[in-house]
């Protein structure tokens, strides 16, 4: 009988923790694209204000930036200063890909990052302005999708965690 409690008490709390889990992907989520604005603002601010290069602007942004965003800044950055003959779009890019992998952001997202990374170094800094500023716009809608997701969601794979455990037990026993 005792061996029933426990086992079920743990069906309960690890199908409790898995729906966590999921509820927390779209937390995730909602925190990087809200870390990835203020990282373009940065970004922004130090290509307007500042002359300095690329690779040493990405280096720099990225020491003020959250974990998540300053590996994506330090990966292009370690990509163009090898001098291996790509682009800033092309190391961008590249450093989305190496990067992601860890990150919460949906295909939209990382799509818009490529786009912005297609658009900076290629014209000028009023030009490249344009394109940081269209790109938090577009953000920020995704940000508020991202609320909606999340305050509708949350809720719903917490309580589905903590009943499909509880359901479990009761077909088990």
């Amino acid at each position: 009988m005792i061996i029933k409690i426990i086992f079920s008490i743990v069906i309960v709390f690890v199908s409790t923790i898995i729906g966590e889990i999921y509820a927390n992907g779209y937390r995730q989520r909602t925190k990087m694209i809200s870390q990835l604005i203020s990282t373009l603002q940065m970004l922004e601010t130090e290509i307007v204000y500042a002359s300095t290069p690329l690779p040493f602007l990405m280096q720099k942004v990225s020491r003020r930036s959250p974990p998540e965003i300053a590996n994506l800044l330090e990966t292009t950055s370690e990509i163009l200063l090898r001098k291996e003959g790509y682009t800033f779009s092309e190391a961008w890019q590249k450093g989305i890909e190496l990067s992601h992998k860890n990150s919460a952001l949906y295909k939209e997202d990382l799509a818009l990052l490529i786009n912005l990374g297609n658009n900076l170094g290629n014209s000028d800094r009023d030009n490249q302005m344009k394109h940081i500023q269209l790109a938090m716009e577009e953000l920020r809608r995704n940000y508020d999708e991202a609320i909606h997701l999340q305050n509708k969601n949350v809720k719903l794979y917490k309580s589905m965690g903590l009943l499909g455990g509880l359901a479990i037990v009761i077909i088990l026993f």
